[in-house]
């Protein structure tokens, strides 16, 4: 893995953590699962959608 990729990813990883706690999500494991398995979740967490 070269350039900043690596970083970029897990930096998202660190927002979408951050996010699901100040969500409310105690098992932030299981929440993520649950995310990731709709396109739209992620928005709606956001309150995008």
């Amino acid at each position: 893995r070269t350039g900043a990729a690596p970083q970029v990813m897990a930096a998202l990883r660190n927002l979408a953590i951050s996010l699901h706690r100040l969500a409310g999500a105690t098992n932030i494991a299981a929440a993520l699962r649950h995310h990731s398995r709709d396109a739209l979740r992620p928005l709606q967490l956001l309150k995008i959608i």
